[in-house]
């Protein structure tokens, strides 16, 4: 965003909204872990940060995928700043890791991308999702209602605990980001927030990346094809993940030949960790002489997959899918054109798809041609970081007009107009609508405190009226 933003668009971005209103009763514990200097961030980073950062151990109420209530953890990462600041919120939401302890809350499993959020300027969100942590039973991979639910919980369990300690929150800005498997959950849980959630915790922006947001068509296709595929793993979790959410199977042998459900059995039963699976499974492949990855599946599953869309699997896999909505939130799909673990197709159907059925401000970018999965979140962090400072106008905070007043209008989010609640301007007053690039979408005088609103497309605005030679503004979302 390099155009010139007026004072009072970046006055509007900081006026805030009331609080989150959030039943009080997420949070179990928080326990601090420790602290990070930016002298030890810029030794993790290899550059420059802009503050130290806290750690803490969050345990909150949740869930778990059969609706049975559950504890889960997290990390709650913070940037040391003084006690008045308001701190703008992501949740982040981390890849697939070896294990149940390699996860964010134990300093593990890409803790590191949630400090760099909070080394920044965000308070940082990082569930460990369910059957992952400190959660019961058996991590459901690449579910996304689960994945959802816990990071909304855990959200919930963030507001929670800085509603009572230092720094505040900004309530006008929240920020969903994840990598890989994160990609896919801070998706689902991008979705669950405007489906039911946006009235009260609006979204500002998002970026997913790298996700498999195409279980169906796109990740589907990968595992019936012929081309070997270095991470065998991933099939297998999969499986196992949709099993523990949908019982499809009584055993693993039903689903996967020998050798490979042994090792695939061991996993399960957290005798070995992912990583000792893949490089299993990559050996038997290997000494079969046919690395295609559906080698491991039996002769009638594969059938099944490839020529009925009607069975349980492909059915699971369709209900897993997380592109068939249209955000109103401005949103980022970073990806890397040399990706071999997710390929680059998931983000570019998810962009066409969503686009389509009404995206307000949604674009694929292909940050680097030639990085594969694990390189690309070099790139793809410092992205997200940029992207999501371009909201916050922090450098223009000394500018900020104090005559400013905000403004009060119903219904929010709109649909076909809004009713401005300012007794000034019941006779009318001339009004500017403003999309997030700073870009003027209406402009009029009103005769009445009504303004029509049909002709925005879905996103977030900011509104200014004048009346009699005063001016006040406030954030609106468009539905």
């Amino acid at each position: 965003m390099n155009k010139f933003i007026p004072t009072f668009i970046i006055c509007l971005f900081l006026v805030a909204f009331a609080k989150p209103v959030i039943s009080q009763d997420y949070l179990v514990e928080a326990t601090y872990l420790g602290s990070k200097t930016k002298a030890e961030l810029f030794a993790i980073f290899f550059q420059p940060v802009e503050f130290d950062v806290d750690l803490y151990k969050i345990t909150y109420k949740t869930f778990d995928v059969h609706l049975e209530p559950d504890t889960a953890s997290g990390l709650l990462a913070l940037p040391k700043v003084p006690d008045t600041t308001l701190l703008p919120i992501v949740v982040y939401n981390h890849g697939t890791t070896s294990g149940p302890d390699d996860v964010p809350s134990k300093l593990s499993g890409g803790y590191e991308v949630a400090m760099a959020f909070a080394a920044f300027g965000f308070a940082t969100v990082a569930p460990d999702y369910i059957g992952l942590g400190d959660s019961d039973g058996f991590h459901p991979y690449l579910h996304a209602a689960s994945q959802a639910s816990a990071s909304l919980d855990m959200l919930f369990a963030g507001y929670e605990y800085l509603e009572f300690n230092d720094p505040d929150l900004d309530p006008n800005y929240l920020f969903l980001t994840g990598y890989s498997q994160g990609g896919h959950a801070s998706m689902a849980l991008h979705k669950e927030i405007e489906d039911f959630w946006s009235i009260i915790i609006p979204v500002t922006a998002a970026t997913h990346m790298s996700g498999p947001y195409s279980l169906s068509g796109v990740m589907r296709d990968r595992v019936l094809s012929d081309l070997p595929y270095g991470y065998p793993s991933y099939i297998a979790y999969i499986f196992l993940g949709f099993n523990e959410a949908y019982q499809l199977y009584d055993s693993i042998g039903e689903v996967f030949k020998e050798p490979y459900a042994q090792s695939i059995d061991s996993f399960y039963n957290e005798e070995i960790d992912l990583d000792v699976l893949n490089n299993r499974l990559l050996a038997y492949l290997n000494a079969g002489g046919n690395t295609s990855p559906k080698t491991m599946l039996q002769d009638s599953i594969v059938d099944a997959i490839a020529n009925d869309l009607n069975h349980p699997l492909n059915e699971a896999l369709a209900a897993n899918d997380t592109y068939n909505f249209a955000p109103t939130a401005p949103t980022r799909l970073y990806y890397c054109g040399g990706d071999t673990q997710v390929p680059p197709l998931n983000s570019i159907i998810a962009d066409s798809v969503m686009n389509e059925l009404g995206a307000y401000d949604l674009e694929a970018i292909n940050l680097n041609a030639n990085f594969d999965h694990g390189t690309c979140v070099l790139a793809a962090v410092p992205a997200t970081i940029e992207f999501f400072k371009s909201f916050l106008f922090t450098s223009s905070i000394d500018d900020l007009d104090p005559d400013a007043h905000e403004l009060t209008v119903f219904p929010n989010p709109a649909f076909d107009f809004v009713v401005i609640d300012w007794d000034v301007a019941k006779s009318g007053c001339s009004y500017e609508v403003y999309n997030t690039r700073g870009e003027i979408m209406l402009k009029g005088v009103s005769t009445s405190n009504k303004i029509e609103m049909k002709t925005l497309v879905p996103g977030m605005y900011m509104i200014v009226c004048t009346a009699n030679d005063e001016t006040r503004m406030t954030r609106l979302i468009k539905q």
